[in-house]
């Protein structure tokens, strides 16, 4: 569900703090939108007791506590996966940074996926030696 809060209650390096957030969810992302109408995206790191901790992707250069709205999608990071994108650079939110055209692509995934438990995986059987003592010591572990 989208909700848009206006409550901003501090701004502290890349995080910002918003109270009063009701069913904000863990790794949802959200839309800021500064007093000047630029736009950012963030991804809620903490949510408790009405208060979400929100990682801004970017700068928090002219977020202002009064005048900045934070709109939460209800969605995580979703990105475009095809073929296309073998060979290309990205940034950190999925975006071309490489001034090729955009990534166009009926499937989207999540960027969060599925824990992988550590018990189930396949046990290594053969010593890989790197040639560098201290990693070739501890490679057992």
């Amino acid at each position: 569900m989208i909700k848009e809060y206006q409550t901003v209650r501090e701004v502290f390096g890349p995080l910002v703090f918003v109270e009063g957030v009701d069913g904000a969810a863990y790794n949802e992302i959200v839309n800021i939108t500064l007093p000047d109408g630029e736009k950012k995206m963030g991804q809620v790191l903490e949510t408790r007791k009405g208060l979400a901790v929100i990682q801004v992707f970017g700068t928090t250069t002219g977020l202002d506590t009064k005048k900045t709205r934070v709109r939460f999608t209800g969605e995580m990071l979703r990105l475009p996966v095809s073929d296309e994108m073998l060979g290309r650079v990205f940034n950190g939110t999925g975006q071309p940074i490489d001034n090729g055209p955009p990534i166009v692509s009926s499937e989207k995934l999540e960027i969060i996926g599925a824990a992988i438990n550590p018990v189930a995986r396949a046990q290594p059987r053969d010593f890989i030696q790197t040639g560098i003592s201290t990693i070739d010591a501890t490679n057992t572990l």
